[in-house]
């Protein structure tokens, strides 16, 4: 067949014959081909399709490349061409016919090999029964049943298996969306609830301070106040002469207590709004425990609902 044709053809079985697909980076009609065959294996050769799964062996680990390549990776190229005529004339469907052949003509073969062995023979031994008998290949093919109305069974099944698969993608991809922004927040919540108390155990620190200088403060006030009372009696039990000298160093301690005064009542009003603060971060402390056990709780539920638990 000269390039030219040989390139239409491929050109006619990429679009007319849906094979396109098979090629596509989801290989999409490839899983179609696949989900079909074995559906088809269980019904025409369950014993063969059970073995199989009990092995552990699907069919993308052996039937690929029949499907890809119409068996042309394997077989001599006289059966080829056997079996492209007939995919050009019945529809690319009858691919199948021929793969359920295969293993029919295998049966019991296949039921007699264990894994490692039976998979090399999947790839390779199994086209030894046809491989030099393209026609017994052909009629065995014909005698496979396969009704257009049972693939589209199969093609409706599976395009709602893929729908199903989409959606639970989606909703497992949702959740992990939810959960990672649970998470965040409360990251964010465990970041601010440390910050919170940070600056309670600052205000604290501050709040003692104050005390502790109002402490001092009061007794320095203490002290001023017996001095100024001891100078009293000194002035009132003196004469005359000493209540002049003395009424000065009286005007200085009284000027002083009374700045010690001022100075003690700002402290008292510092003390006052650092207390009013203390009892608002007290509050801010405690909601923010709330809201972080409450968004503990629902990531330990988006936990469950995935899984991870």
């Amino acid at each position: 067949m000269p390039e030219e044709e040989a390139f239409c053809m491929l050109v006619r079985m990429m679009n007319s014959y849906a094979m396109r697909g098979n090629y596509t980076p989801d290989m999409s009609t490839l899983q179609l081909r696949l989900y079909q065959f074995e559906q088809l294996m269980e019904e025409t050769v369950p014993l063969v399709y059970k073995h199989l799964r009990n092995q552990g062996i699907r069919s993308t680990m052996y039937a690929s490349q029949w499907f890809m390549t119409l068996f042309a990776y394997k077989f001599p190229l006289d059966l080829v061409f056997r079996v492209f005529d007939i995919i050009l004339v019945e529809g690319i469907e009858s691919i199948l016919r021929f793969a359920i052949a295969l293993l029919k003509a295998n049966h019991d073969k296949i039921l007699g090999l264990d894994f490692d062995v039976l998979v090399e023979f999947l790839k390779d031994g199994l086209f030894e029964y046809y491989m030099n008998n393209a026609s017994l290949f052909i009629q065995d093919a014909y005698n496979v049943k396969v009704t257009p109305r049972k693939l589209a069974q199969y093609a409706q099944k599976h395009q709602a298996m893929i729908q199903k698969q989409q959606a639970d993608l989606a909703a497992e991809e949702s959740l992990r969306e939810t959960n990672k922004q649970l998470a965040t927040q409360v990251q964010k919540l465990e970041t601010s609830m440390s910050q919170l108390n940070k600056e309670h155990v600052d205000l604290a620190k501050e709040l003692i301070t104050r005390k502790v200088e109002m402490a001092e403060l009061q007794d320095h006030n203490d002290v001023l106040t017996q001095k100024v009372s001891d100078l009293t009696k000194i002035v009132d039990s003196q004469a005359k002469e000493v209540e002049d000298r003395l009424r000065g160093e009286i005007e200085d301690v009284l000027r002083k207590n009374m700045e010690y005064l001022k100075k003690n009542e700002q402290l008292e009003d510092q003390l006052a709004y650092m207390e009013s603060l203390l009892v608002e971060t007290k509050m801010k402390y405690a909601e923010s425990e709330i809201e972080r056990d409450n968004l503990s709780r629902k990531l330990s539920d988006m936990r469950k609902a995935l899984g991870m638990v």
